[in-house]
């Protein structure tokens, strides 16, 4: 996929994030905010980073600084439309995105780990058969 391609993709899906946390969430997932914060940021740093390798340090801080300007785009759409079309600006929320980066920061830096120790191991395996 051509880097065009990439930034049009991720566009779209920083539009479509944008509206969707913009609105109300439905009722039966109301109670589920957090989880559904910590989820969806979790997902995203994943998928932005099969698109763009080696930009981890990139990725979250455009994440997290997201977040946080979803949570005041929030705030300020309540009052440019004079209604409740949204939540307001809610710091756990922000805590929550946080949490998804935080435990894609860790699943990520533990996947890492474990390939490169297998790259080592057999590297150490192909010299070892190279030398009998």
């Amino acid at each position: 996929m051509s880097v065009f391609n990439k930034m049009v993709f991720v566009i779209i899906c920083f539009a479509v994030a944008t509206a969707g946390f913009l609105i109300k969430i439905p009722v039966a997932l109301r109670g589920h905010d957090k989880i559904l914060h910590s989820a969806a940021y979790f997902i995203a740093a994943t998928v932005l980073n099969f698109l763009f390798r080696k930009r981890q340090i990139v990725i979250l801080t455009v994440l997290a600084l997201f977040g946080v300007l979803i949570e005041y785009l929030q705030q300020v759409a309540n009052k440019v439309t004079h209604s409740h079309i949204h939540g307001r600006f809610d710091i756990e929320d922000i805590y929550a995105n946080l949490k998804g980066l935080l435990l894609y920061s860790i699943v990520a830096t533990v996947l890492l780990a474990l390939s490169a120790g297998y790259k080592y191991l057999a590297s150490m395996n192909q010299k070892s058969v190279l030398l009998k």
